[in-house]
């Protein structure tokens, strides 16, 4: 189902430009898991924040369409499962993982507000299924895990910005 890598140094593009895909903690994220994903998104749009309020549910288009384009979904997958490491490593996910990940996307004007809480589900549904398979699959976190997590972590604040936006 998940296929976790806690290879220490499965880290990809590490020194890469800003604009480059972020590194991630996990080999694959298959299309299965894309598309469930999506689908949670659509179906849970309304529990979003989509400026003062919670977001409208979902339109008709959206539930065709999706929310996000497939890269940015599997971007942000990756990115909830480095949180859920992160997290599992008693490390601090939210202001080195998810919040810098949520503001390099408010700031790309690449997304509408609803997007954006797309995105912030997407990383909690990502980060719900990866802590729950840390926890059965690896059970706790070695020193040496911490250490490549810590690494991960560092390395995401090469990954602040975006020169361009994901396409459909």
């Amino acid at each position: 189902m998940l296929r976790l890598s806690c290879a220490l140094a499965v880290f990809l593009s590490l020194a890469s430009p800003a604009w480059a895909e972020d590194p991630s903690m996990v080999e694959e994220i298959d299309r299965d898991l894309i598309n469930r994903v999506s689908d949670l998104v659509v179906q849970n749009i309304e529990i979003g924040d989509c400026g003062a309020a919670k977001c409208a549910p979902a339109t008709a288009i959206e539930k065709i369409d999706g929310m996000l384009p497939d890269a940015m979904t599997k971007d942000v997958i990756a990115r909830g499962a480095g949180s859920a490491f992160a997290e599992f490593c008693s490390l601090d996910w939210g202001a080195r993982s998810y919040l810098p990940l949520l503001e390099r996307e408010q700031n790309s004007g690449c997304w509408s507000e609803r997007q954006i809480a797309a995105v912030s589900i997407t990383h909690g549904v990502a980060m719900s299924l990866y802590r729950g398979t840390l926890a059965s699959e690896v059970g706790t976190c070695s020193p040496a895990m911490t250490q490549a997590v810590d690494g991960y972590l560092t390395s995401l604040r090469n990954h602040n910005r975006r020169s361009e936006c994901p396409r459909w």
